[in-house]
């Protein structure tokens, strides 16, 4: 009986958790660019929201040797510019906590970019590799339109076995419009959540404890 209470109130808890947060967060562990036969290029269509809309389409080619990003419609994602008079630059790698919004391509290193290209992640040539991403790991700053404004969101990128093979680890985006979002935000449980976890933690403590009092021949 414990037990099932125990599991009631932690789906329940679950439950609270994402009505009560501001962050959409899906976890994943897609591989992408480690297929070399029918195809030698992979694509994975990211909607970012679930709301039926691509809003950037990833790719990774081993015979390209490349992996890189490249956004729909008017959507925008965070690169380090190249020096003029090159346009664009390699996708940035983000750290952790970094903050994403409509700051972020203003005043500082990274800045928002987005065209019919795609922005490389890694690129391997004979001469050497370029993009933040070989070997690493981190995050992607996205800027995407939806039907009730601007979001801002993150995919955490990370680049494998030291070729253009990219590991697709999850991706969340801020729910309310034109609201900043820290890179590697998820979800937290609310206060609710967590009085009702520490008192059902309490509960099942006290039960616990009544039960070992009583005498083994009542509990049979």
């Amino acid at each position: 009986m414990v037990l099932r209470l125990f599991i009631l109130c932690v789906a329940f808890l679950a439950g609270v958790t994402h009505s009560f947060s501001d962050i959409a967060y899906t976890s994943t562990n897609f591989i992408l660019g480690d297929v070399w036969f029918p195809e030698n290029i992979e694509y994975f269509d990211l909607d970012v929201d679930a709301n039926g809309s691509i809003d950037f389409s990833l790719t990774a080619a081993g015979t390209l040797s490349f992996a890189g990003i490249h956004p729909e419609n008017q959507n925008k994602y965070l690169i380090h510019p190249s020096p003029p008079p090159n346009i664009g630059g390699p996708v940035a790698a983000l750290n952790l906590n970094y903050i994403i919004d409509s700051n972020s391509g203003s005043g500082t290193p990274e800045e928002w970019f987005g065209n019919n290209d795609y922005g490389g992640f890694i690129l391997i040539l004979s001469t050497g590799r370029t993009g933040e991403f070989y070997n690493d790991r981190g995050f992607v700053g996205l800027k995407f339109d939806a039907d009730d404004g601007i979001h801002y969101g993150w995919i955490d990128v990370e680049g494998i076995q030291s070729s253009p093979t990219i590991q697709i680890r999850g991706w969340a985006y801020e729910t309310e419009p034109n609201k900043a979002i820290a890179a590697g935000a998820i979800p937290e449980p609310s206060s609710i959540s967590l009085l009702l976890l520490s008192g059902t933690i309490v509960w099942l403590s006290r039960n616990r404890k009544r039960k070992a009092r009583i005498p083994y021949r009542f509990l049979r």
